[in-house]
């Protein structure tokens, strides 16, 4: 909303606070491109069964984890023992990965050997480290295309990042410099959830971040909910992140204080595998950083929708790390101790921080406790399967704390103005004040009985459905742009009934469809339909084309194939896989579901449908067009759904009739059009039906080919040439306007 309007009875101020109701929500807003996830908040609908053995798992794990706790309190006695040794042992395993990014590792992509060449002698040994002057002046544009940097502790395992990306002096030897717009991808890093695992490097910030991606091993949250673990810059603070689904399905903790700007700093960012935000740690300069919780639910795993390995410094559709430097990246197969932090910096490790020796200790010299930690994990890993196959759908969920709200300048996010609460526009009744400033409140609000739009705007909607324009045309538009009612005593007279009947639709729809108005012809003389061709006046019954999903609906009902149980998933139809995006059919049952069930895809409706004027889901839609197009004839003559259904109710008639063609031409006039023929429409379809037939006798392979249409098998026991004749009758009255068009 830009600005007040003059004769707008609702001003930008009330604009914005009636907006405030619906900017509680704790969601991202957007789907996943590149995973089948439902969108946080989401709601686990198991079946009875999944949900015992994902309990019994549940169970198992907490079992497991009080049986390392116990164990841990145990083994102090051993522990005081492994101290008594001289000299202390303090060996480690050590890291999965080791990138120096020193000039002497940036190796240019080598094509493969020839055969012949394999087996040859090893190559020469690498030079010694050149002089320090030599790794500073070094940079990637010396190195021919994209470069590669060693990983020192497996080579095959290198990282690479385009030469946009520079080497300059490091914390130690050269460090990356980088664009924000070019990442230095890894080989490694795709842990699930129950996987300890750290990740140590320095970093350099030239300025206060408010917002930029250090590393993460996910696509983004634009893409994919963030699926995957993120170390990020947030406000110049420290923020790292576990994620299924961003933002309901995940854990983050963020560092209290900034990080500092203009100097090196040591990260080290740990996961415990306890899906807990209290196993999330962040180490800056060797010390535990005070964090603040920011998310603590994670259900699910933090695996797939791309971006598998561990990236540097950019992320598609993200800000990334301009102008910030990295060094010395290092990855871990295990949480690391506040010991091991501490010495991770080149400081000599703190012998007197006796609970991180402790835990150094257990990770590393204790079997027993190793032993239990691997059951552990064994059991987190069962956990997380059976969690990934629960399914869930979306549900809506308030935050505890409304978000701040403002009056946005011109319409611009970007220009915060005064601050509002949540609240309704002065020119409707006013919010009641014993309930909640949420979406809770707003609808208590709205179906108060006293309220003027609701019940208006509903019985609206339904006498649209039926006459086929409602007493208000813009049916998306009460407002004073839109129109004014043409019967508003009749308008009230329903909204009234209709609350009155407490908010009943069928006993609504039964009182109209009853009502003399509804039941008039829908035929009008010439006179009549130059004055009134809108039916404003509603002197005669309605007369509108079905909807899309009706008229599909209606070629399986009539052919019998029509799938009437209520409830179930989501199905595919013989033309999905011509879709936007296109999806494989179905089969059996699923073909012949209610269009109500068909798979659609938001921006990608069924092309059947589609061509009947159904509106993708971009935006809400509340009067659909109507347009009279080439497409509609297409598709019921050629349309596999229409051509089949067609085919099931000819074979139906052909029963029924005993082959006799005045009956069954007949029959099928009735079926289809609601009525049974005239004299001369019985005679140019007996016509029809007499040129069909002598040409399938003429070609009995077409008509073999024609019945082959369609998924459900054709009844062998009835003559192909006859059925194929009224396959194209029944087909032929698909397209007359008596079974599309409503009267």
């Amino acid at each position: 909303r830009c600005h007040d309007h003059k004769f707008d009875p609702i001003s930008q101020k009330e604009f914005y606070s009636l907006a405030a109701f619906f900017q509680n929500i704790d969601e991202a807003g957007l789907y996943s491109f590149f995973t089948s996830s439902a969108p946080t908040p989401a709601m686990w609908v198991p079946d009875a069964a999944h949900r015992e053995k994902y309990n019994a798992a549940v169970a198992l794990v907490q079992i497991e984890e009080e049986k390392l706790a116990a164990l841990r309190n145990d083994r102090r006695a051993a522990f005081a023992a492994w101290l008594e040794r001289t000299p202390l042992d303090l060996r480690m395993q050590g890291p999965l990965a080791h990138f120096s990014f020193d000039a002497r590792d940036a190796i240019s992509p080598q094509p493969p050997k020839p055969a012949e060449e394999k087996g040859a002698a090893p190559p020469a040994p690498v030079d010694p480290a050149p002089p320090a002057e030599e790794i500073a002046a070094a940079t990637l544009e010396k190195t021919p295309g994209a470069a590669r940097f060693a990983n020192s502790l497996k080579p095959d395992d290198y990282a690479t990042t385009p030469r946009e990306n520079e080497t300059v002096p490091g914390r130690i030897g050269s460090a990356v410099k980088l664009t924000g717009d070019h990442p230095v991808t890894t080989k490694l890093g795709n842990f699930h959830r129950h996987d300890p695992f750290s990740i140590s490097l320095w970093i350099h910030t030239p300025d206060v971040k408010e917002r930029a991606v250090i590393l993460h091993r996910s696509r983004a949250w634009t893409d994919a909910g963030s699926r995957g673990y993120e170390l990020l810059l947030e406000d110049g603070r420290l923020k790292w992140s576990l994620i299924h689904f961003w933002p309901g399905d995940a854990l983050s903790i963020r560092t209290i204080a900034p990080a500092p700007i203009g100097e090196w700093v040591h990260v080290i960012v740990t996961n415990d595998g306890s899906s807990r935000a209290s196993g999330l740690r962040i180490y800056v300069n060797g010390r535990p950083a005070a964090t603040d919780v920011i998310r603590d639910q994670l259900t699910k795993d933090i695996t797939g929708g791309g971006g598998d390995f561990i990236t540097l410094g950019e992320r598609f559709r993200d800000r990334g790390f301009k102008g910030g430097l990295v060094d010395e990246l290092r990855v871990f197969d295990r949480a690391l101790t506040s010991f091991e932090a501490a010495g991770a910096t080149g400081v000599k490790p703190d012998l007197a921080d006796r609970e991180g020796l402790f835990q150094f200790y257990l990770d590393h010299h204790d079997e027993p406790y190793r032993a239990q930690l691997a059951a552990l994990r064994s059991a987190r890993a069962a956990q997380t399967k059976l969690a990934d196959a629960a399914k869930d759908i979306m549900v809506m969920r308030e935050l505890p704390e409304p978000r701040p709200a403002f009056v946005l300048k011109r319409g611009d996010y970007s220009q915060r103005t005064t601050r509002v609460t949540a609240d309704t526009p002065a020119a409707l009744p006013p919010f009641p004040p014993d309930q909640p400033r949420n979406r809770l409140g707003l609808a208590r609000w709205l179906t108060d009985p006293r309220h003027p739009l609701l019940a208006r705007v509903t019985v609206n909607r339904f006498w649209q459905a039926l006459f086929g324009r409602g007493l208000v045309a813009t049916a998306e538009d009460f407002g004073s742009q839109g129109g004014r009612p043409t019967h508003p005593e009749l308008l009230d007279w329903l909204a009234g009934e209709f609350v009155r009947l407490r908010w009943d639709v069928k006993a609504l729809l039964k009182t109209i469809v009853l009502s003399q108005t509804y039941r008039q012809r829908s035929f009008a003389g010439a006179p009549l339909m130059a004055d009134d061709p809108h039916n404003t006046w509603l002197a005669r019954g309605p007369r509108h084309r079905l909807p899309a999903e009706m008229i599909r609906d209606h070629a399986l009902a009539v052919s019998g194939l029509l799938v009437e149980r209520l409830g179930g998933p989501p199905v595919h139809t013989y033309d999905l896989p011509e879709s936007f995006k296109p999806a494989p059919a179905g089969k059996g049952d699923q073909l012949y579901r209610r269009s109500l069930y068909t798979f659609w895809r938001r921006n990608g409706p069924a092309p059947v449908l589609e061509s009947f004027d159904v509106p993708n889901r971009v935006v809400c839609v509340a009067r659909r067009d109507s347009t009279n197009t080439p497409l509609h004839a297409l598709v019921l003559l050629n349309g596999t759904q229409f051509v089949e259904a067609a085919r099931v109710l000819a074979e139906q008639l052909h029963r029924e009739s005993g082959g006799q063609r005045a009956q069954l031409v007949a029959g099928a006039f009735h079926r289809l059009a609601g009525r049974p023929p005239d004299e001369s429409e019985l005679r140019i379809l007996s016509r029809l039906y007499d040129e069909q037939l002598a040409w399938y006798r003429r070609h009995p392979e077409d008509a073999d080919c024609y019945l082959r249409i369609g998924d459900r098998e054709r009844d062998a026991s009835l003559p192909a040439p006859e059925v194929a004749a009224a396959t194209t009758l029944a087909n032929t009255l698909m397209n007359h306007d008596a079974f599309v068009v409503k009267r």
